[in-house]
């Protein structure tokens, strides 16, 4: 479903370049739940916003469904090959593609002045859905994380966990195969957090979507994740199946997240 090659980012700043990500590859199959975890500042955020170009990488190759959504080599020892070494969606190709890749953020990011069924129904209407198919889905959509009763409330109404359920359901509205999730239970207490971590097992069930989630939390990767990649400094060390790689951790950096000793996130 997912495959990156050999993936860098570099950000120009004002004392000089800075390096994110180095030679990240990695491969998500369909339907996984695909987490990758490391400390703060290890490159997670940089990566998964990569996957949908909210972030352009600096050099690799990004395909989703086997098609190339990004290409940039640093070297061809084919000359005939030169005309592959850049590749990128125009933007209305790119626009279809994030309409099947939804994405959760640590903030919900919600419209303060729309409804929770306002917000759900944001990414349809830019989309060009009727009306009437609007108002359909936005209903099943609400079902799906349980927050009919809440219709017409505001965000400001709406608890941490509720206010996480209206971006799950907005994530969703155009029915995605994809979805990446950036930290979406930090910021929340443990109860909610198993609520969501719930709702998310049960959207990738029912729906066969594919999920990428990033996060510094251990329990969060045994409870819903089949595969886990470690990113430690820009580089992916360890990846692999999640019994695998956490209770035979080889790399120092993966001991560390056993034990809890991560930072806050970035």
């Amino acid at each position: 479903m997912i495959e990156i090659r050999h993936l860098s980012k570099q950000f120009e700043m004002k004392d000089g370049p800075f390096q994110a990500l180095e030679d990240v590859s990695l491969h998500v199959e369909q339907e996984d739940i695909y987490g990758i975890i490391g400390m703060s500042g290890a490159g997670k955020s940089t990566l998964i916003r990569c996957i949908n170009l909210l972030e352009e990488p600096t050099w690799g190759e990004i395909l989703i469904e086997g098609k190339c959504i990004f290409r940039r080599l640093k070297d061809v020892s084919d000359p005939k090959a030169e005309d592959q070494k850049f590749v990128r969606l125009n933007d209305t190709d790119l626009r279809k593609l994030r309409r099947e890749i939804g994405m959760i953020f640590q903030s919900p990011n919600l419209l303060m002045q729309r409804t929770v069924e306002e917000n759900i129904a944001f990414p349809l209407e830019i989309a060009g859905y009727p009306r009437s198919k609007i108002q359909d889905r936005v209903k099943e959509l609400m079902d799906l994380v349980n927050i009919l009763d809440k219709a017409h409330n505001y965000p400001s109404q709406l608890s941490g966990g509720q206010r996480q359920r209206v971006s799950i359901a907005r994530a969703m509205a155009n029915t995605p195969k994809i979805l990446l999730c950036d930290e979406p239970t930090s910021a929340l207490d443990s109860l909610t957090t198993t609520q969501i971590l719930d709702l998310l097992w049960d959207i990738n069930q029912q729906y066969k979507v594919t999920i990428v989630i990033i996060t510094h939390e251990i329990e969060l990767v045994k409870k819903l994740c089949s595969k886990v990649a470690v990113i430690d400094n820009t580089r992916i060390v360890d990846q692999g199946e999640v019994g695998q790689v956490l209770l035979n951790p080889s790399m120092e950096i993966t001991r560390q997240l056993m034990r809890g000793k991560i930072g806050s996130e970035e």
